[in-house]
């Protein structure tokens, strides 16, 4: 019950990852003989998720409520919105990629080749760590 009680999802995990670690922990709680009904695991879902999920949540609980929302459809609509999260994150990185790089190219007249490769170097490496 403790790993139900302080369930959390991780920071780069996936909606369906996390989902398949609850569902593993619902069903060890199921053969133990405890159940919970579909509006305390959406509930549950809800609550877990990451401070910067609060959006969605909020318009889930006023668009739909939580006593008639389904647990498929809810994990449905998270994916839906990871998946757009994470291509409008990707389309700023590129777009603030080629920002930068049409600014290097411009100055780049008075850098010789070596220190345009470090640069380049660096500048690939901030925004794959970040």
């Amino acid at each position: 019950m403790r790993k139900y009680e302080s369930f959390e999802m991780g920071g780069c995990e996936t909606v369906m990852e996390m989902y398949t670690r609850f569902t593993h922990i619902t069903n060890e709680l199921k053969s133990l003989r405890k159940s919970f009904t579909t509006k305390e695991l959406v509930r549950k879902i809800l609550r877990f998720l990451p401070q910067s999920w609060e959006a969605k949540v909020t318009a889930i609980q006023e668009a739909k409520g939580v006593k008639e929302i389904i647990l498929d459809e809810l994990i449905d609509n998270l994916q839906t919105y990871e998946l757009r999260r994470n291509s409008q994150q990707k389309e700023e990185t590129m777009k603030d990629q080629g920002i930068a790089l049409k600014v290097m190219e411009e100055d780049s007249s008075d850098l010789d080749e070596e220190e345009m490769a470090i640069i380049t170097r660096k500048f690939k490496n901030f925004f794959q760590e970040g």
